[in-house]
């Protein structure tokens, strides 16, 4: 009978699981079409791409941050 018992508990506890993980990717899915409904993610990003778009956009922003931020005064030793 102890057998039975923890084979039902463990099948409960699976179940359950399953049950969560299903609510979960189904909030998931919901929120993605509700608010990103055009958003494309790529499984991958080659390494010229991600020069490409570091150049055009992550680059010019550092230049423009750091000629916007006021010189620091040189630390004296």
């Amino acid at each position: 009978m102890n057998i039975l018992l923890i084979f039902v508990t463990m099948l409960m506890i699976l179940g359950a699981t399953l049950f969560v993980g299903v609510l979960f990717f189904s909030y998931l899915k919901y929120l993605k079409k509700t608010r990103y409904p055009n958003w494309k993610f790529p499984d991958y990003i080659s390494v010229g791409y991600a020069e490409y778009l570091y150049n055009k956009f992550i680059r010019k922003n550092i230049k423009k941050f750091t000629e916007e931020r006021p010189k620091a005064k040189a630390e004296t030793k």
